[in-house]
């Protein structure tokens, strides 16, 4: 009875394996071939344009034709991720922060994120960090909308083709769904509670999987839809210029030192009032322990003082205790040397 049990498993699990492998294979390339088909749909179509145009107008209209066809290939069917980033000046930082969220509201985006610095000092400068969700169909007129909100300093872009990725969740979302039916129809024939509890172990495998390739199916979803544009808006009193000669590169440079300067020159003011208490103890312990150390040095020259002085010493002193020993030692006085006639 084992035997012919594990053998029914056995040949059932390897026919929903083959199975899945083989509906996974079909589907990832029939999805490719699709992807390719409209990858090369355009490329034909640039072609038939750019001959067009070589016969109307020469050589360059050609290229100019192949050139905008080629813009528009990350449209054509292709899962594109847009990313970008914004650094803007503000000298109405309000009215800019304004202007940006109704940029947002305007294309059917919305506000990710969002984080404001206010320094505590007067007169210092705020500083907002924003990350909107825009539409990827509305994602170049977004852009157009926050560069006009302020000074627009730097533009960064980037795009992550992702249609590989996406093709290869999409074949395995395939295969699993097909292995869940099969197992499905297998519960239903299946003749013993044994046979029933294993299908269900691997029916209950097969669906987390499903879950875990629908998540990332829709993470790749929302990427795709929405785009994400990360905005730093930076209030300041004068706008950066746009230089194009070296001196106006060098005065651009000393004004933007000297306005660092002062804004540092502050920092340090309020740094210095801040630990203006802690300096305070500190000289106080400090005069304290110098008027001890004076006060302890001038007793122990009172002390000094008030001895008496050693009596000088005599040639006596100098003399041997015992008359049949030499005199020697450190205490003898110098010997007269002899004189020589």
């Amino acid at each position: 009875m084992k035997k012919t049990l594990f053998s029914i498993l056995f040949s059932l699990a390897l026919a929903a394996s083959l199975a899945g492998c083989g509906g996974a294979a079909s589907s990832t390339a029939a999805a490719r071939a699709s992807y390719s088909s409209m990858d090369s749909a355009p490329q034909a179509y640039a072609a038939d344009a750019g001959g067009t145009a070589a016969e109307a107008a020469g050589t360059s209209d050609l290229s100019d034709a192949v050139q905008n066809s080629a813009d528009l290939l990350p449209q054509d069917g292709r899962k594109i991720i847009l990313n970008a980033t914004l650094s803007i000046e503000a000298l109405d930082f309000n009215a800019t922060c304004t202007a940006l969220a109704r940029a947002a509201q305007s294309c059917g985006g919305y506000v990710s994120s969002t984080s404001i610095d206010t320094p505590a000092y007067e007169g210092a400068y705020r500083t907002a960090y924003y990350q909107f969700r825009i539409p990827a169909e509305q994602y170049s007129v977004f852009l157009d909308g926050a560069g006009s909100a302020g000074n627009l300093v730097s533009k960064q872009e980037s795009t992550q083709d992702v249609t590989s990725a996406y093709v290869d969740v999409e074949a395995r979302l395939k295969s699993l769904k097909l292995q869940e039916e099969r197992l499905y129809a297998m519960m239903e024939q299946a003749g013993d509670l044994e046979t029933l509890l294993a299908i269900q172990n691997q029916l209950t495998e097969v669906q987390y999987q499903i879950e875990s390739y629908t998540a990332q199916q829709r993470t790749y979803d929302d990427l795709i839809s929405y785009s994400t544009v990360d905005v730093t808006v930076e209030e300041v009193k004068q706008i950066t210029e746009k230089t194009e000669t070296f001196g106006d590169r060098v005065s651009d440079a000393f004004r933007r030192s000297w306005r660092d300067f002062g804004y540092g020159a502050q920092d340090f003011a309020v740094g210095f009032v801040a630990a203006l208490p802690t300096l305070l103890v500190l000289a106080v312990l400090a005069a304290v322990a110098v008027t001890a150390a004076r006060a302890a040095v001038r007793l122990h020259k009172k002390r000094l003082a008030g001895r008496p002085a050693p009596a000088p010493r005599t040639p006596a002193d100098y003399a041997p205790q015992n008359g049949n020993e030499a005199e020697t030692g450190k205490d003898a006085p110098p010997s007269t040397p002899p004189k020589y006639k």
